[in-house]
């Protein structure tokens, strides 16, 4: 299982990401392998957008829509929660091959902890 697990964000067009490849991480108690990984940290703390070339200083992690990528060892497959302005193919595509899920198992979910209310 080469999957991974993480963070992300798409923001000025790009998707900015974080991961941890799932092998690497101890499931909880009902199969599920989460990142450590903080949206707010990674944004505001480590500056993540930095990596990616995006000058977004000054701007709130929950400025961009924004979603988590979990591993389900028991049904063997990723759960991608998102927000939903993010269910468009290009984009669901570059997570999918960032997070090596493209010969995997995915669900989408979306979930209200991940709504951007900004305009997208």
């Amino acid at each position: 299982m080469n999957n991974k697990v993480g963070i992300f964000w798409f923001a000025a067009n790009t998707l900015v990401f974080k991961t941890q490849n799932a092998c690497d991480l101890q499931p909880d108690r009902l199969g599920f392998v989460d990142s450590t990984l903080q949206h707010q940290i990674e944004w505001e703390e480590n500056l993540i957008f930095e990596h990616f070339a995006l000058a977004l200083h000054h701007t709130d992690y929950y400025h961009f829509p924004r979603g988590r990528i979990v591993f389900n060892t028991k049904l063997q497959t990723s759960f991608i929660y998102l927000d939903k302005k993010l269910f468009k193919k290009r984009i669901v595509d570059a997570i999918q091959v960032n997070f090596s899920l493209v010969h995997t198992k995915v669900k989408f979910f979306t979930d209200p902890h991940y709504n951007c209310f900004n305009s997208f």
